[in-house]
């Protein structure tokens, strides 16, 4: 069973929405609910991970860059499974793992720790749910081992 982590949650600010959505040149309207994943584009990978890699964003700007990556990652492999095997797809995971103290909490989330059959979960979850078993012990309150059940 996997610890909650809901003690880590956080949400985009809307400081880091305004300079992501500038920045990027992306819709921006208040009647956007999960801006951060209506906006993701799998088009816009590079764009998003050298902007990431650009030191120039705040920690808020990049845990909401990376739940844009994580979607636009999802939507990539949704498209076309050979993107797990691009560049692309590495370095993000390497980014991911690298700030995990930033966004441990995504990686909870998008671990669907309450699922044991993974067809029901994102693309994604199977690559995203190793990292969180690398690191969910420094995070939890409990400190115990993961184990799935």
């Amino acid at each position: 069973m996997f610890a909650n982590l809901d003690h880590l949650y956080r949400f985009p600010t809307r400081a880091a929405i305004d300079a992501l959505a500038l920045r990027f040149n992306l819709p921006n309207t208040k009647n956007m609910q999960d801006w951060e994943y209506e906006v993701a584009d799998a088009s816009r990978i590079d764009e998003f991970l050298a902007a990431y890699d650009s030191g120039e964003l705040s920690e808020d700007e990049k845990f909401t860059l990376m739940s844009m990556l994580l979607q636009s990652s999802c939507d990539a492999i949704d498209k076309d499974r050979k993107f797990l095997y691009s560049e692309n797809w590495k370095h993000f995971l390497d980014v991911l793992e690298l700030d995990i103290q930033i966004h441990i909490h995504i990686v909870w989330y998008w671990s669907c720790t309450d699922l044991d059959d993974l067809s029901d979960a994102w693309s994604i979850t199977p690559f995203i749910r190793p990292i969180l078993l690398r690191h969910q012990e420094k995070f939890s309150t409990i400190g115990s081992p993961i184990e799935f059940t």
